[in-house]
């Protein structure tokens, strides 16, 4: 009788635990960006479009303080700064639709979806960059009377966000 060759299980390799992390915040930063995108063409024809194109630039917290001339100098400075916004538009579209494929694609590559979600983040926040960098030059060339008034609508404006409601939270009881 031939002895019996018994086959070991072969050792699994080590969950990918913080994997899972990542691509999700990779996600959620992604869908910010969506957001933002869908946000803008959205609100292209509403009336506060154009302090949603502020906000979609990187001018933050700003968009509230500066009075309304202030932010139509800032976009066209912007635009100066980064004159091809519509190509940006483009990339930021076909990164969506590069996402939505690559979602929907059998087997699914984790790793090109990715490089999908990190190029549109690097362009997110290059352009944030850029909208800080016109912020912080206009502000430069403010005097100081100015900038107390900007400071002061944006303390007002902060104050305001901190009164509102707080929508409730579930059922906690």
């Amino acid at each position: 009788m031939t002895p019996l060759k018994t086959s070991l299980p072969k050792p699994s390799k080590p969950p990918f635990r913080w994997g899972k992390a990542v691509l999700f915040v990779s996600l959620a930063l992604n869908l910010a960006v969506a957001g933002i995108v869908g946000g803008a063409v959205w609100g292209r024809f509403g009336h506060d479009r154009h302090d949603l194109a502020a906000r979609d630039l990187g001018f933050g917290l700003f968009t509230e303080a500066f009075s309304q001339e202030d932010r139509k100098t800032l976009r066209q400075a912007y635009v100066q700064a980064k004159p091809n916004m519509r190509a940006e538009r483009q990339k930021m579209r076909d990164d969506l639709q590069t996402m939505l494929t690559l979602l929907r694609a059998e087997p699914f590559d984790v790793e090109a979806l990715r490089l999908t979600l990190d190029a549109g983040a690097a362009r997110v926040a290059a352009r944030q960059v850029k909208g800080q960098e016109v912020v912080l030059d206009y502000l430069a060339s403010m005097s100081g009377a100015e900038r107390q008034q900007v400071a002061d609508r944006m303390e007002a404006s902060l104050m305001r966000r901190l009164q509102r409601p707080k929508p409730p939270r579930g059922n906690d009881k």
